[in-house]
């Protein structure tokens, strides 16, 4: 959830640029044949890091364009406050945990870290949005990118000895976090976007919104259906710029996917990306990406990152202790991994070098 700083801005126009493609190929499926009437509305907006779209299809006779904008301001006001370093709420609790002090948050804030914490616990530390500090050690939360070469071992270790989990949070009925674990650093880019889509879907329903999208860089959050027929979506190769499959989703369901795509460096021809595991302090090398589909955007953004992270081996127990039965994993090797419930909602564009249903 960082939007790129002030330097370098060549590199941040690549890095747009190429979020925007991505952004473009994953909704270009979902939006397709929907056209734009007297009942409709469409925004594209920069926010999250990445593009942003609603369309809002019908609205019962209400105002598309106002349902429209509520959606937008819920995601602008997530994105300003809960940048890990820069944002208004986010920024400062980082700082003053940094320092030892507890800090008064938002209620939105409080349901955020509540289900983090418990997905945390599911997924047995595999997913945990309190490895800010190990983002910034590999440099993928910089506005100049990420290193040129891994971080030295013995600090990587040292992070990982010090285990900073969201567990390691305490709050009391005053919204006052704190925490003992000095290592404790909070960047919600693995479940913020779900938040994001969850709020901006709620206002969209309070406008009247009866059957509308919310794309946050090709993560979709569906209200209602088009047209009485399921959203179709496209699934981005992870290796090129082409559809991998077309996914669909029912009325009121979300989609997201977590690859290893978006940021990455190449060193001694092995590449490293910016999907971590909490465990090892290491990107998760089993797979390319892995897509959800859950009706909960919190639920399938955080379970994207930590299927991602089990990998191949374990993603399928995972899945079963998170409750989410659809989903499709491509693994290193390009083969696709896909649950009985995915396999009927997926139609191949090009073929993976296996497929696995399971």
């Amino acid at each position: 959830m960082i939007r790129p700083g002030a330097a370098n801005a060549g590199r941040r126009a690549t890095r747009a640029r190429r979020r925007l493609a991505a952004w473009a190929l994953a909704t270009a499926v979902a939006l397709a044949g929907c056209s734009q009437g007297p009942d409709s509305a469409q925004l594209r907006f920069l926010s999250l890091g990445t593009q942003v779209e609603v369309s809002v299809r019908d609205t019962g006779g209400g105002s598309p364009q106002a349902a429209a904008e509520a959606a937008r301001a819920e995601i602008e006001a997530i994105d300003e406050a809960w940048q890990p370093t820069r944002g208004s709420e986010l920024g400062r609790l980082n700082e003053r945990l940094a320092e030892g002090q507890p800090m008064a948050v938002s209620d939105e804030l409080i349901a955020v870290l509540e289900r983090a914490r418990a997905i945390e616990a599911k997924t047995g530390g595999r997913f945990s949005p309190a490895i800010g500090g190990l983002i910034e050690l590999w440099g993928f939360s910089s506005a100049d990118g990420p290193l040129s070469a891994p971080p030295p071992e013995a600090e990587i270790q040292a992070w990982v000895q010090k285990a900073p989990r969201v567990a390691d949070l305490r709050w009391d009925e005053d919204n006052r976090v704190s925490t003992r674990n000095e290592a404790v650093r909070l960047d919600l880019g693995g479940i913020g976007k779900g938040f994001a889509g969850q709020q901006a879907a709620e206002a969209l329903r309070e406008h009247g919104a009866r059957s509308a999208l919310v794309s946050l860089g090709g993560d979709l959050v569906t209200v209602g259906k088009p047209a009485g027929r399921p959203w179709r979506m496209g699934v981005r190769d992870p290796r090129d710029d082409s559809v991998l499959a077309a996914v669909e989703a029912r009325a009121d369901e979300s989609v997201f996917t977590s690859g290893d795509y978006e940021r990455s460096f190449t060193h001694e021809d092995r590449r490293y990306h910016h999907i971590l595991d909490p465990t090892t302090g290491y990107p998760a090398m089993g797979s390319r990406s892995v897509t959800v589909i859950h009706e909960d955007p919190v639920l399938a953004d955080a379970a994207a990152t930590a299927l991602f992270i089990a990998g191949p081996e374990d993603w399928r127990a995972l899945a079963e202790r998170l409750g989410i039965r659809h989903v499709l994993l491509i693994d290193n090797d390009g083969e696709a991994w896909l649950t009985e419930a995915m396999a009927a909602r997926v139609e191949m564009r090009h073929e993976p070098e296996a497929v696995h249903v399971e």
